[in-house]
């Protein structure tokens, strides 16, 4: 009789031994077939910004799976999200594992500490618990940067200027930025997101990058020199301001002509005759070491003064006088002369129509020799008109 309540109360303890050791395995190799996960399970933020992570599902078993949050600290909002929707459940199927979004609201006034939220998924008997920390700290995360890729471009006033900038943003939050950019006055200068011609704002993902485009344009005449361009991004509470450097080079031009703009003169033959002619400097660059020439018929003589010119100023003019001497021997009649400017970047030419009168001494040599022949027709006269 004795061994009839001992066996019952060995076969108690067995039974416990088993709920307690074989159950929880059982209930363990059950849940390995539910997972919760996510790729950054402790982030740092600021007061008042949010944590979101992203979380997947994956179960061997197709169907649904039921969410909750919790241990949300006090004053905070912890939300999870699907497709759009606020979510509490999920269909999980082999192979599609549904994005979930955990999206976590830190109010302004939350103290700098360490705190702890976790996800619970269910399926069936199956339960996985997925804990997550967010540690708050007015120096955990990064700002917006805008970086240009040159900040210093060369070039002539009449050249357009592209510069490159990125946008870096290193916070756990898209933030949407307002385009500005100004120059001097005068100047056309624009900022877009590159390879948009219309848009003036760019849209920069959280921890992404975004690459804007400024063009600049100078104003007409804009002598050489260096001239500086802001371009600003502002919005979200982020203020990013750039100077950039435009170095004008100048352009060189240059335009040739006499004082009077008439392509014609008078000489005599051996006398020297003076003509005015105007350097003038219609670039924005200074013209330096202007050399001046001519090509004229051969016996001719072709001085200028100066003989040269050193510097002729953006939109500047310098007056020259050539001094021109036809040969002694020289025929009456056009002759052409061939007149130049140059410097080491540009030329100018002209071509003035020369003509040569008859020299005095001629002159006087024909009325002389017109005397004689009248005072030889005299003398015939005289000699023979009587016979």
């Amino acid at each position: 009789m004795r061994r009839g309540p001992r066996l019952a109360a060995l076969i108690s303890v067995l039974s416990y031994m088993f709920i307690y050791m074989v159950a929880p395995a059982a209930v363990a190799q059950e849940a390995t077939t539910l997972s919760l996960t996510t790729p950054y399970p402790g982030v740092a933020v600021e007061p008042g910004d949010d944590a979101n992570f992203d979380l997947t599902v994956a179960t061997a078993t197709d169907g649904q799976v039921t969410l909750a949050v919790t241990d949300v600290p006090d004053g905070w909002t912890a939300v999870l999200r699907g497709g759009g929707f606020v979510v509490q459940a999920v269909t999980v199927t082999e192979g599609a594992a549904p994005s979930l979004r955990l999206e976590v609201e830190v109010p302004p006034e939350a103290s700098e500490g360490t705190y702890r939220i976790t996800v619970e998924a269910r399926q069936g008997e199956a339960i996985t618990v997925l804990p997550l920390s967010v540690e708050v700290s007015l120096e955990a995360v990064g700002g917006v940067t805008m970086t240009p890729e040159a900040q210093l471009l060369n070039g002539a006033s009449d050249a357009t200027f592209t510069f490159n900038l990125d946008i870096e943003n290193d916070t756990p939050a898209e933030v949407t930025l307002e385009l500005f950019a100004i120059g001097p006055e005068g100047w056309q200068v624009q900022a877009q997101p590159a390879g948009q011609r219309q848009a003036s704002s760019v849209t920069v993902t959280a921890g992404g990058t975004s690459r804007i485009t400024v063009t600049a344009n100078s104003a007409v005449d804009t002598t050489a020199g260096d001239y500086e361009l802001l371009v600003t991004a502002s919005g979200g509470g982020h203020q990013l301001q750039v100077p950039l450097l435009v170095r004008i080079t100048g352009t060189f031009d240059m335009t040739f002509i006499t004082a009077e703009e008439r392509l014609n003169a008078e000489v005599s033959a051996g006398n020297p005759s003076q003509l005015g002619l105007l350097v003038i400097n219609t670039g924005t660059a200074p013209l330096r070491g202007v050399v001046l020439s001519a090509t004229a018929p051969s016996g001719w003589e072709v001085a200028f003064t100066p003989v040269g010119i050193d510097a002729v100023e953006a939109n500047a003019t310098t007056e020259v006088v050539a001094t021109i001497t036809p040969a002694g021997n020289a025929i009456a009649g056009d002759y052409v002369i061939s007149f130049r400017a140059n410097v080491a970047e540009v030329q100018s030419s002209i071509e003035v129509r020369t003509t040569v009168n008859p020299s005095a001494v001629w002159g006087f040599v024909g009325i002389g020799a017109i005397a004689i022949a009248l005072a030889a027709l005299a003398w015939v006269f005289r000699r023979f008109g009587r016979r």
